[in-house]
């Protein structure tokens, strides 16, 4: 319930949906025929989105996959799965991660956030932080890896101090505005949304609404209408289309870039400087909704990359969409998808390191893939889970390790080789 409902669906399905597609049967409902698949230049063409991976922008994938393979792309290892016995005895599902320089960060269905300590190969529980009655639909850290934001599924987002391990404030949202949240690059304010499709901006300074703004496609070209915060503000944002829903936001590593996935397959970007939308990109596609569940910019802030319901991963030039031009007109989208999972995908994570260009992909066909997305090439595919795989994050700055949570409750720790080979050896479930 509440905001546990991005990832809902029945258990049932998703097993005859993989038996299905197993035996070689595309029985779901937001599968992509074919024939609208937009990997082929043509049929990108035909679409009105121009290929990204030109000559021009990056070498030849021939040569990406042999110099990465060769230098950039070590093998990644699993150097712990640690499981949450608290969570699997009550059968709770762990929704949302997020990591420090050596410390991750879990939410779940239950009331619970956990702080585990990373070192030496291990991961291991050191806080709880409790509050409230019901469970979390999202969990992010600030830069200073000190301030903690939790979206609970009644709609509120309580701020955390990991310094003191206390609570520090609570942002009155509404469930309709707060499944997830990203901190702005200078730490003095949150972004939310949620199924209204509105994105809040928050002042953290004075824990206080600065605007609102709306999902629409402004007819004149111009942003969206800007609206103060009053009584009424909820109930205008309630009765919003379905397919504005918020399922996904990123911040670019430099701050300048908003990336928001929404339940009608559509990425949208939006330029801090004058919160203008600048793109709003059809990447996904089906014959219903196609919620776009993952979403990161790259280490060089130039690229957003998504992950949705069609089982496919899209690469958005969104840089070149947010430079201003005097006419004030949009560029053309720059847009490459591939097919990366037999299931949703319902998270993805860019390692921050700028000559790694990775991405991990987690999916509710129980997997995590590791991709070269320049190449379009799969690096490492790693099937610990048992369950459906809800969220994954690196270690930002360095990316030494990336970690993934499941319905399984498991806590999969996955380090490159050359800095497991540095770690005292361990077993794999601690």
């Amino acid at each position: 319930g509440g905001g546990g409902a991005p990832h809902c669906a029945a258990r049932s399905a998703k097993r005859t949906s993989l038996d299905a597609l197993e035996s070689g049967v595309d029985i779901s409902m937001n599968s992509v025929p074919d024939h609208q698949n937009l990997r082929g230049k043509n049929q990108l063409k035909t679409a009105g989105v121009v290929p990204l991976l030109k000559p021009s922008l990056w070498p030849a994938k021939e040569s990406i996959q042999e110099s990465t393979q060769q230098e950039l792309l070590p093998q990644w290892d699993v150097a712990c799965k640690a499981v949450d016995e608290e969570h699997r005895t009550s059968s709770a599902s762990l929704r949302a991660v997020a990591c420090t320089s050596d410390a991750v960060i879990t939410a779940s269905s239950k009331p619970i956030v956990k702080v585990w300590k990373v070192a030496e190969g291990k991961v291991v529980e050191t806080q709880k932080l409790r509050h409230g009655a019901v469970g979390s639909s999202c969990v992010e850290v600030a830069d200073s890896s000190s301030l903690v934001a939790v979206c609970a599924d009644d709609g509120g987002i309580g701020l955390w101090d990991l310094r003191t391990q206390k609570r520090s404030g609570e942002l009155h949202a509404s469930l309709p505005t707060a499944w997830k949240a990203k901190f702005t690059a200078d730490g003095n304010r949150l972004v939310s949304g949620g199924p209204s499709g509105v994105l809040n901006f928050w002042d953290l300074r004075n824990q206080a609404l600065m605007c609102e703004i709306s999902p629409e496609v402004p007819r004149d070209g111009r942003d969206a209408k800007r609206r103060r915060s009053d009584s009424r503000s909820a109930e205008a944002t309630a009765g919003r289309r379905a397919s504005n829903c918020v399922f996904s936001l990123a911040m670019s590593g430099d701050g300048r870039l908003l990336g928001c996935g929404r339940g009608n397959g559509m990425l949208c970007v939006m330029r801090l400087e004058d919160q203008e939308w600048v793109s709003h990109v059809q990447a996904h596609r089906g014959e219903h909704a196609v919620p776009v569940r993952g979403l990161a910019f790259d280490a060089s802030s130039r690229l957003l990359l998504s992950g949705g319901d069609d089982h496919h991963a899209c690469v958005l030039d969104a840089a070149s969409m947010a430079r201003s031009r005097p006419d004030r007109s949009l560029a053309s989208p720059q847009l490459e998808r591939f097919s990366a999972h037999r299931g949703w995908v319902t998270s993805c994570s860019v390692c921050p390191d700028p000559l790694r260009h990775l991405l991990v992909t987690t999916s509710w066909d129980s997997t995590v893939k590791l991709w070269d997305y320049r190449a379009q090439a799969l690096v490492s595919t790693y099937k610990e889970h048992t369950d459906s795989v809800m969220a994954c994050a690196f270690q930002p700055s360095q990316g030494q390790f990336f970690v993934t949570v499941g319905v399984d409750a498991h806590i999969v720790l996955h380090v490159a080789k050359e800095q497991s080979q540095a770690l005292v050896p361990v077993n794999k479930t601690t």
